[in-house]
């Protein structure tokens, strides 16, 4: 196989950032936007040892499954990989997702245990609570909300995106025509040059916003465009932030100030309120958030004489929502200001059997179980890449009756569970949709320890 060879191949599975994989002579071959079921003519663009990259020129048999794209933006925009696929067949996906995680970086039969099917989003579309989107000058000389174009470093002009909270859209379009009647300028990359780089947005279930200005350099007429902001309906409170390096790959810069109204704005969880700043991480679909931690009570099965241990707890979204029902909470974090969060949420909760601490997790959970602490129930929510080595061997060497893992990423998961494996039983894994029409896979697994 060389690039620009064309033949016809049968897509057999949908890889993990949405992309059809069909198999040519042994070797996969990855195309965008080709579904399991489907016959493609595809032209290879790029080979390597292991795969190939190609493009379809002709869909000759279409799935069933196929469906128009419920946003103008999809071809151009890349942020929902999968919205050509419909809603139902998608979560069927994503389960199969974590069964061939299984086969492929384990021993472990993934029928030897229960894997629930996807628990589906409450809403399909507008679920997004948060937006942090840059800003470019389109051809018609003015202002534009962007998307980055998947695989590229090309901004695409959106002026709607189905997937976000409709206040999300309707401030971002009011913002983005004050800033043009104000003459602002867009951030432009290449010359690490002009005002406006990012507009960020954060709303709760009570249609509050707190809007931050993410900018590239300063300017006086930020605190004008910010003032304007701060009178629109359901504004809460407005932030500037200063990004002005260049190779910066987090929207965020080191300085933020708020200019008007309220520094945050609140969510709940249940009954468990949470205090959500510019930067605070929570999790974008807030009615699915409550069904995750919700699950992992009833995984838990606590009884109010238990020791949890909240590992990579953010601003104690899940360990908060587990107190009422345990002895102990202890939550460990490494971003310093989710922990201060997470202290404040505790205290604005009445919450008086939650610890918080800042950290890495490995380092510190591993010396509690070294000095003696004993944990009932550990709760980890890693990022996508996954528990580290240092702390998957303390928790196998532990002697914790119940792992909860909470999980983004069904490659790392696997991995994960599969070195813990030989002292762990898998229960059962819940799979959930957290963000619909996006490749991403979200699940809750229970393990306990073998007798």
């Amino acid at each position: 196989m060389k690039e620009n060879d064309e033949f016809i191949l049968d897509i057999k599975r949908l890889g993990i950032n949405g992309e059809g994989i069909g198999f040519y002579n042994k070797l996969a071959v990855f195309v965008e936007d080709a579904i399991p079921g489907e016959g493609h003519n595809v032209k290879i663009t790029k080979c390597e040892p292991k795969m190939a990259y190609a493009k379809s020129l002709e869909i000759k048999h279409k799935s069933e499954d196929r469906i128009e794209p419920l946003c103008k933006h999809f071809y151009e925009c890349g942020g929902c990989q999968v919205m050509h696929i419909r809603y139902q067949k998608m979560l069927e996906f994503k389960r199969e997702s974590i069964i061939e995680a299984f086969n492929r970086y384990t021993k472990i039969n993934p029928k030897t245990f229960e894997i629930k099917t996807t628990i589906p989003s409450k809403l399909e579309l507008g679920y997004r609570n948060r937006s942090i989107l840059p800003v470019n000058r389109g051809i018609d000389g003015k202002l534009h909300i962007c998307m980055i174009k998947a695989n590229t470093n090309y901004l695409t002009p959106i002026d709607d995106c189905p997937v976000q909270d409709k206040l999300i859209n309707e401030l971002n379009e009011k913002i983005i025509g004050i800033a043009n009647s104000l003459n602002i300028t867009p951030y432009i990359h290449k010359y690490n040059r002009g005002i406006l780089r990012y507009i960020s947005i954060r709303v709760n279930r009570n249609n509050e916003a707190l809007v931050t200005l993410i900018c590239g350099e300063k300017s006086p007429k930020i605190k004008d465009l910010a003032e304007k902001i701060s009178k629109l309906d359901n504004v809460a409170g407005v932030y500037e932030n200063f990004n002005l390096d260049k190779k910066s790959i987090n929207p965020f810069g080191e300085e933020t100030n708020h200019l008007f109204g309220k520094e945050f704005i609140i969510e709940t969880l249940g009954n468990i309120k949470y205090k959500i700043y510019p930067t605070t991480f929570f999790q974008l679909n807030t009615n699915q958030a409550e069904v995750l931690v919700e699950n992992v009570k009833k995984l838990a099965k606590l009884s109010a004489k238990e020791t949890v241990l909240d590992a990579y707890c953010g601003v104690g979204a899940i360990g908060l929502y587990l107190a009422k029902n345990s002895k102990e909470i202890i939550g460990i974090e490494s971003n310093n200001e989710a922990v201060i969060a997470a202290k404040e949420n505790a205290k604005m909760n009445k919450i008086d059997n939650a610890s918080f601490y800042c950290g890495d997790a490995s380092n510190i959970i591993t010396d509690m179980i070294k000095k003696g602490k004993i944990f009932d129930v550990v709760v980890v929510d890693p990022p996508r890449t996954g528990l580290d080595e240092k702390l998957l061997n303390s928790l196998y060497e532990s002697n914790i009756k119940k792992i909860i893992y909470v999980s983004c990423n069904p490659s790392t998961l696997a991995k994960n569970i599969d070195k813990l494996s030989g002292k762990y039983k898998i229960n059962q894994i819940i799979p959930l949709d957290l963000f619909p029409y996006t490749s991403h896979c979200e699940s809750i697994s229970l393990l306990t320890r073998k007798n």
